[in-house]
């Protein structure tokens, strides 16, 4: 076997990259922090040597949080909690909103009018990952110390009970507290639901916050008493700003493309997320400057707005349908080089000593399934599944890169999804650096490897059964999951 590519990268310039984009804070689209990461990124692809660098701007809604408050009656006083607002929600008025605390048993709603000017809090919960489930419909598996079984933490994408805040909208209530119930570790700094692929992100007319598992128990013991009042305060501005997708280029001898690909935004200071899946770009854009012998066109792609709808992937895809999408022969996205976390009996985050299990969305056929692995193996890659593009895990791969798939493109969609990524515990020492190497060697192998196929070979479709097989296995996880469709997740 030839040398794995992993070897021409340095962890410890990936590393500088990382500290660099955390630096600036939270890369939120239309910040002056997202403005200084874009303009970071544009200067290194063009110190790296890449043609046609440039910025394609989106225009966004630019919100900034500048007082948050909940205060809640315990007798003769009222007594503040911690609390993160949910993203996008509706503002107070800046002296507050009042209302009574009532609280919502996901399995015993109340009248449709007891919610009217309440402030409604409930648990949101998280779903064990089923890691045996995702075994029983991988495509491949690379698990060398054989203990990707062993993953034991909850999905801390999928929020059971988000359906409350739909019918606390529904039916007028003045305000809404989630208890995040299943964080390890117990935050409540959480930046989400972010408006991942929805229509209208900016559309949650009710102020929402998260409070931590940790004051939940006080919390719906002051609600269970009845007619406890809360002061809640929201005040923050917003504006019309933009913000950019960052385009680099080295160009090829074929009229066709590969588009490697990160969002560059971020909740919070974020170094996993995604600064982590930026220095795997910005690492495989210097190396093959400084090659130029690709075939295919390589196009460099750092999105903007993955946490507002994915607007830059979207927009991307839009702006080009006639010119990059019809000659794009691969897309490959890369997120989250991340350090696997648990909570252990003090309730605290600890690492497991284990890089976090990696999902790897690859194309239906055979070829694709053998090259990826192939760069895996070769890479020491370890703790990756290999899984179709469409399945349990939704209708398309569940990462800023499933916008391709959708628009019939073969995709290779790399992603781990520790239980700190959404939050602000999000920090340098999570960051995998050991795998970061391993990962860039791997994409470069993996488009080395693929240059000898065809668009069609890559693009083609086989495994027809194992697809119609996965269509029906994400009916059934769908209805199981939001009971037949009343209790919708997010």
């Amino acid at each position: 076997m030839e040398q794995a590519r992993s070897n021409h990268f340095e962890s410890t310039l990936m590393q500088e990259f990382i500290s660099d984009l955390a630096g600036f804070g939270p890369r939120r689209a239309g910040s002056p922090a997202g403005h200084k990461a874009e303009e970071y990124l544009i200067q290194k692809f063009t110190s790296f040597g890449l043609s046609n660098v440039h910025q394609e701007p989106i225009t966004v809604v630019h919100r900034e949080t500048i007082q948050c408050s909940v205060e809640v009656e315990t007798g003769d006083r009222f007594k503040s909690f911690n609390v993160q607002p949910v993203p996008y929600c509706a503002y107070t008025p800046d002296d507050g909103i009042e209302g009574t605390l009532m609280f919502v048993d996901p399995g015993k709603l109340p009248g449709a009018g007891e919610w009217k000017g309440k402030i409604i809090l409930t648990d949101i919960c998280f779903p064990l990952l089923d890691v045996k489930l995702i075994a029983r419909f991988s495509l491949g598996q690379y698990d060398p110390e054989g203990n990707m079984m062993d993953i034991r933490h909850p999905a801390t994408w999928v929020r059971l009970n988000w359906h409350i805040y739909k019918k606390a909208v529904k039916y007028g209530a003045a305000g809404f507290i989630g208890i995040l119930k299943d964080q390890p570790g117990g935050s409540y700094r959480m930046y989400a639901p972010y408006g991942f692929r929805e229509k209208d992100i900016l559309d949650k007319p009710v102020p929402g916050f998260w409070v931590s598992k940790h004051d939940g128990p006080e919390l719906k013991a002051l609600a269970k008493k009845g007619n406890k009042r809360v002061k809640m305060v929201h005040a923050g501005t917003h504006s019309e700003e933009t913000t950019s997708n960052i385009v680099g280029m080295v160009p090829g001898r074929k009229d066709e493309s590969v588009i490697i690909h990160c969002h560059h935004d971020s909740p919070f200071k974020s170094p996993v997320e995604d600064a982590s899946g930026c220095s795997v770009v910005l690492a495989l854009a210097k190396y093959f400057a400084e090659r130029k012998d690709n075939e295919r066109t390589l196009i460099f792609l750092l999105t903007a707005g993955h946490f507002y709808g994915s607007i830059g992937t979207r927009t991307f895809i839009h702006e080009h349908a006639n010119d990059i999408v019809p000659k794009l022969a691969l897309e490959i996205t890369v997120e989250h080089i991340a350090k696997e976390a648990i909570e252990n009996e003090q309730g605290n985050l600890v690492a497991t000593g284990q890089p976090e299990g990696t999902g790897i969305f690859v194309p239906f056929n055979q070829i694709m399934v053998d090259a990826v692995m192939d760069a895996v193996k070769k890479n020491h890659m370890d703790r990756v599944f290999l899984l179709p593009p469409e399945g349990p895990l939704g209708d398309y791969p569940p990462t800023d890169g499933g916008d391709w798939y959708e628009a019939g493109k073969p995709v290779v969609n790399i992603i781990s999804n520790p239980v700190y990524l959404l939050n602000a515990e999000d920090d340098l020492e999570w960051v995998m650096e050991s795998r970061l190497p391993r990962v860039a060697g791997a994409i470069a192998d993996l488009f080395y490897s693929t240059e000898k196929f065809s668009m069609e070979e890559i693009a083609q479709t086989q495994f027809k059964g194992l697809r119609l097989k996965m269509k029906l296995i994400r009916k059934l996880v769908q209805m199981k999951t939001t009971r037949f469709g009343t209790r919708p997740v997010y």
